[in-house]
Parts: structure tokens; C-alpha cells; sequence
């Protein structure tokens, strides 16, 4: 039987390496005589533009979309190569590169007279990787674990080789950078990925806590969640997304009956609904993101107040909710003692702020707008 399984997730494997071989590139020309970009980013989405389970799974694929529409509008052919691909950057003479690492560095180092733009989506990479590492140790001190360091960047050079950073985040993402650098780098508003529609939202007389957090569980703050609510039994917290293995394992005699595990779960699906209904505030005590995250945003969509650290937040978040000054289970205290000093009417006054906010500030149209805005200066002055 074992040996079956291993020859299943083989075949799978290089089933999976097949495919990223043949869609890890993608031309969009619009004449002979256009100058050409190239974008290290995400390529699959241009094979399937249509596909709603890509484009629902991230709202990155929807504005890698946007990304190069933009630069058709402004009038380059485009060169688009997975960021991680191992394909030689194509002997085409670029007038832009933008992207990601590690194909960004490569691509600036074959073409040095290129306009550099650093498509920045996470805080600088030191600064993860210390929140990593210190957030794991607390683990595996804490409860006697051994989980080893998960998520770290390799580290890479794009901020020195990048003329420009294009940041998704807020003052506090740029203050993870050498100040050296921070003067390169503008911000820009992510989307959203929930659907786009209003609808007012009621006081949940449940009162209960949410968090939803993709993988990476120990730097998205899931096993302080776990600590604080172990020892509030009578305060429940729902938490949506993948549970990795071993960190499941090391924090499972943690897990009461007043934490929930709900796995992953459509963002727009009923079952999500239903859990939000019975919730008034979101808390999530990350390490590190790239500004205010998609779990947030999407959260805040859905009238979730949120309770969160400064590298999950975008700037002036306390007229909306608490910002927690660090990872930590005092500032988590803190944010759910905040949370109950608030009654009905002003939760559900601050819920449908929250909601206005996001979807004037964190629409795809938005996106577009101001990447277009952004790319069209950018060219001007050349």
C-alpha cells in the first residue's frame, strides 16, 4: 500500500512539474515596433483567465491580469515569467522589469539599462524571517516543540538592483526596510477577493472571535490565538484555514472546545457566511505581511472589526478597530478587553465603517487605477 502511495504522489509530482514547465511563461505582443516589459510574477492566470477557482483562490491572480493589461494600455509588449521559474531570461532587450525575485534579480542583471520596479507584496525579507524565527522559538520553547523554521526568503538583492518599490502595505511595511531604501519605495492598495456587494451587518449576540490565515500558522500568530482562548473557555474563537501537521501536533492538548478548527473555506461560501454571523471582531496577530493582508481585508468586508498588529494593518486602522502593538498574548488581552467595552449600536456602527472603508479603498478597480497612475509617472520622467 505505501509503495502504491509512492508511486501515485510521483506521478503527481511530475504530473505538477509539467504543467509549471509549460505555463511558466507568456508573450502578449502588440506590435513589432513596441518596446518590450518583462514581469516576474504569476503566469497560470493567463492560460485560464477565466477560471473562477484560480481567481477566487487569490486576489493576486486578478491583478497580475491588471498588471499587464495596464501595460499593453501604455503601449509595450509583454514578457511575462514566473517568478520562480528556472527558464534563462529570454535575450530580448527590455526597457522595464518589474516583478518579483527571484527572476526580478536575474532579469535586472541581464538587462542593466532597464527601467527596475521591485513589485514589493510582503515586508522586507529580514524582517520576516527574524519574526519567523523568533515566533518559532516561542513555540517550541513554550511547548516543548520542534518545529523547524517554515516560510523563510532566501535573501536577495531586489531593493539594491530596483531603481523603484512598488509596496502593497502601509507606513508600517516600510519601516521593515533599511531606511536607506525606504525613500524608492510608493504604496499601493491590494483587492479584495470577496464579492463585491454591501449588505449591512448585524450584532452578532454570540460574540464570537474570528481568524482566517493561509499557511504558515506559528507567523500568522494561530498558536497565541490557541494559547489565549485555552485559558478563556468562556470566550470562543473560530479559526478558517489550512492547519499545518506538526504545528497541529505540538499545540493539539491546547486546543479546547472553545477553539475551533474550521480548515480551509471558500471566502464567498455560505458555510463562511454563517460562521462571520456569529462573530463581531476579527483578531490576527501576525509577525509579518505585506501591509494590511487579504485575510483582513476580506474580513472587514464582511463587517468584521479587526483587532490586529501593526504589520497586518494599514495606517489609521484605529478608527476602525485595535491595533495591537506586538505578537504577543498580553496584546491580545488587551484587544479583547477593548472589544468588550463597545455595545451593540457601536459595534455595528464601527462594522459598517469597516465595510464602507474596504470597498472604497481596496476594490480591483482601485488597484488599477493606481497601478496605472504609478507605471504612467513612472514612464513620463523617462
Amino acid at each position: 500500500m505505501r509503495t502504491l502511495y509512492i508511486v501515485i504522489i510521483r506521478i503527481f509530482n511530475r504530473i505538477k512539474n509539467v504543467y509549471r514547465k509549460r505555463h511558466s511563461t507568456f508573450i502578449w505582443k502588440i506590435s513589432d515596433t513596441a518596446e518590450w516589459v518583462y514581469i516576474s510574477y504569476l503566469t497560470d492566470i493567463f492560460y485560464y483567465p477565466n477560471d473562477n477557482r484560480l481567481l477566487s483562490s487569490h486576489q493576486n491572480r486578478r491583478e497580475a491580469l491588471i498588471i499587464a493589461k495596464v501595460f499593453n494600455q501604455l503601449g509595450f509588449n509583454i514578457y511575462i515569467q514566473d517568478h520562480a521559474s528556472k527558464k534563462e531570461i529570454p535575450k530580448i532587450k527590455f526597457s522595464i522589469i518589474f516583478g518579483l525575485e527571484p527572476n526580478f534579480c536575474n532579469a535586472c542583471i541581464a538587462n542593466p539599462q532597464s527601467i527596475k520596479i521591485y513589485y514589493a507584496t510582503g515586508a522586507y525579507y529580514e524582517h520576516q524571517n527574524k519574526q519567523i524565527q523568533k515566533m518559532t522559538d516561542y513555540v517550541n520553547v513554550t511547548y516543548d516543540a520542534h518545529i523547524p523554521y517554515q516560510r523563510l526568503v532566501t535573501p536577495h538583492k531586489s531593493i539594491e538592483l530596483a531603481d523603484y518599490i512598488l509596496q502593497i502595505g502601509s507606513s508600517y511595511t516600510i519601516l521593515t526596510y533599511p531606511p536607506i531604501c525606504q525613500s524608492k519605495i510608493e504604496l499601493i492598495h491590494q483587492s479584495s477577493q470577496s464579492k463585491d456587494c454591501y449588505l449591512k451587518k448585524k450584532y452578532a449576540c454570540d460574540n464570537e472571535y474570528f481568524c482566517m490565515a493561509s499557511g504558515g500558522n506559528i507567523l500568522k500568530g494561530i498558536s497565541l490565538l490557541i494559547e489565549y482562548f485555552y485559558n478563556h473557555p468562556e470566550r470562543t474563537i473560530n479559526i478558517v484555514g489550512p492547519i499545518d501537521k506538526l504545528f497541529y501536533r505540538s499545540m493539539k492538548r491546547k486546543i479546547s472546545p472553545n477553539i475551533k478548527l474550521w480548515g480551509f473555506m471558500d471566502i464567498n461560501s455560505d458555510e463562511l457566511t454563517a460562521i462571520i454571523d456569529r462573530c463581531n471582531f476579527l483578531i490576527y496577530p501576525s509577525g509579518s505581511e505585506g501591509g494590511c493582508p487579504g485575510a483582513v481585508i476580506n474580513s472587514m468586508k464582511k463587517g468584521l472589526i479587526p483587532i490586529v498588529t501593526p504589520w497586518a494593518a494599514f495606517d489609521g486602522i484605529e478608527e476602525y478597530g485595535f491595533l495591537m502593538d506586538t505578537w504577543s498574548i498580553d496584546a491580545i488581552s488587551m484587544g479583547v478587553a477593548w472589544s468588550l467595552t463597545l455595545d451593540p449600536v457601536k459595534i455595528e456602527e464601527m462594522s459598517c465603517k469597516c465595510q464602507l472603508y474596504i470597498e472604497h479603498n481596496y476594490g480591483i478597480r482601485q488597484f488599477e487605477n493606481e497601478f496605472f497612475q504609478y507605471i504612467r509617472k513612472i514612464i513620463s520622467v523617462r
